[in-house]
Order: C-alpha cells, then structure tokens, then sequence
C-alpha cells in the first residue's frame, strides 16, 4: 500500500527575516480527508518545533475564508498558541485564498484573523486567569533559577497567569535585561494552580519592561523583552505567553482601557523576534474584553511529509 502524504510549509514567524523569530510547520490536510489525532502527533514529533500546525484545505471560499486548523507540540495538542496562529494566517491569506480577512476554527474557539500582505492579526481566544489559590513566592523561584536567588525583591514580582484554560505561564517580572542573559534552561518552578485551572501546558516566562509611555490619554504602550523556558527547552517566540502577560499587565495596572505591548524575545539564541499584543479591558477595567496578538512571517521551506 502506497504511503499517504500531506503537502507541508516552514515559516519563520514573527519575524521579516529567514532564520529569526519562531519556526513553524504548516501541514495541509487536503479536503474531504481526515488525519489521526495519533498520526498528526507523530509528525509533530518528526518535525520537532516548538509547534506543528494542521490545516485543513477547502475548496474555493469567498472574501473571509474559515478554516479548521488543530495544533501540536511534539507530546500533546494545544487548544491555542500564537505563533502557529500567526504564522498560518500569514500562509493561508496570502497564498491558500489572498485575502484580507478570515477565520481559524481552533480548540479554543474561533479565531478571527486580518492580513494587510505583511502583519497578520489575530483576535484571540482568551479567559485571561490569574491564580491565586495557591501563590508561588520569590524563594520558589530562585531555587529552581540560581541566578535569580535573592535578587527578586517581592512575591509581586511573580504570577501565575492562563490565557485560556490549559495554558499556564510562572510569569517572573525581572530588574533588567542583565539579569534575563542569566536565566538557565534547566530551571522551572511547576506551582499548583487554582483547582478548576489545574490542567495542561506549565511554562516559565520571564521579562523585562524597558520602556512605558501614554499615548492618546487612555493607550498605555509597554515594552518588554522576555525569554521562555518549558521542559529544558527555549522557545524563540511565545504568542500564548505574550496574550497572558499582556491581560495580566492590563488587569493589575487597571489604568487604561487599551495597553499595547511590544515583546522582544528570542535574542539571547539568536532567533530575534517582535510579538505585538493590544488589549482592551471592560470599562470598568476589571476584565479583558479583546486581546489581539500581531506579528509578521516569512516562508522557508516546502514539501511532503509522508504517513
């Protein structure tokens, strides 16, 4: 019996250049045709990214094509991530449909998309959660991350923070990108999370804003520069973790409706990458109303991957 096959694209995502920001794949399930949940995580594993993405085909849409897409990483699947989310949009309205605006159906729920030919957004789905129940402190941290030991000044400084049920982020506010070159990949405190969120994806984000300014009375503007670590692994690009710390950041300052971030992250492996995320709060300020993740992609590599 022949093998099956499945078209497949690389992209570099959140980045304009080859070989920065986060590598993607982009698997095509051609129309009409299924793939096992057991046989697309295997693939991801193959493939070895940070995420694998599988997309499946339809025939001729009109001007706001939807799309169903589901998303590994190489041990289990997600109900949503970022990068995966933008670099495929980028893939599937510039080259599947050329069109401005569409739809990804995801676990999490859909998730509307716009191109203007270089920057997809994406409106996430989010129940941005921070855990309270059971708070991690400052010593938690510096036992996993010596570098860090006695230097954070207060259990502030340390969150706990989901997007979206079953991604959870140890978000470690530090002093200075100084400290953030010291970080070890070996580290990561795993907390207990609330009772109804304790499930899924832990990962340890850490950043460091650099720069705050206000824009149009009510726009507060932040950049951070961050790093990821999950499991012994550095991811180049977290658009997950980017949606979460920017409600989290949005909800404790609780001073404008609209907070724009833009995160650097991947530099210290030299995968360079610039993740925009806008959120807006209620007008009471006490919940996130939007959360759109943006960023740029370009396309890598081709072929077929065979199952």
């Amino acid at each position: 019996m022949s093998p099956r096959r499945l078209k497949f694209v690389t992209l570099d995502v959140f980045t304009q250049e080859k070989y920065a920001g986060n590598p993607l794949a982009v698997c095509l399930v051609p129309a009409g045709e299924d793939v096992s949940t057991e046989t697309m995580q295997a693939i991801a594993r193959e493939f070895n990214l940070s995420e694998t993405l599988f997309l499946y085909e339809t025939g001729p849409q009109g001007k706001e094509p939807t799309w169903r897409v589901r998303i590994f990483i190489t041990t289990a699947e997600l109900p949503f991530a970022g990068h995966p989310t933008i670099g495929a949009a980028v893939f599937a309205l510039g080259t599947l449909q050329s069109a401005t605006k569409g739809t990804f159906v995801a676990g999490a729920g859909p998730i509307e998309l716009s191109f203007d030919g270089v920057v997809a957004e994406a409106s996430i789905p989010h129940n941005v959660h921070i855990h309270k129940q059971y708070p991690l402190k400052v010593a938690d941290i510096g036992a996993t991350q010596p570098s860090l030991k006695g230097l954070l000044e207060s259990d502030d400084a340390v969150t706990v923070v989901s997007p979206v049920k079953g991604m959870n982020f140890v978000a470690v506010e530090l002093a200075s990108v100084e400290l953030l070159s010291t970080i070890a990949l070996s580290g990561r405190a795993l907390p207990k999370l609330d009772d109804e969120w304790n499930v899924g994806f832990i990962g340890s984000y850490f950043y460091v804003p650099t720069r705050e300014s206000r824009v149009d009375g009510d726009v507060n503007r932040v950049e951070l520069q961050a790093r990821m670590i999950a499991d012994g692994f550095e991811d180049p690009a977290t658009g997950s973790a980017a949606c979460a710390i920017g409600g989290m950041i949005a909800l404790k300052r609780a001073s404008s409706r609209v907070t724009q971030l833009s995160i650097l992250q991947g530099v210290e492996m030299g995968r360079k990458s610039e993740i925009g995320v806008e959120v807006t709060l209620n007008a009471s300020l006490t919940a996130v109303e939007r959360i759109v993740l943006s960023g740029a992609a370009v396309r890598v590599m081709e072929g077929v991957v065979e199952y």
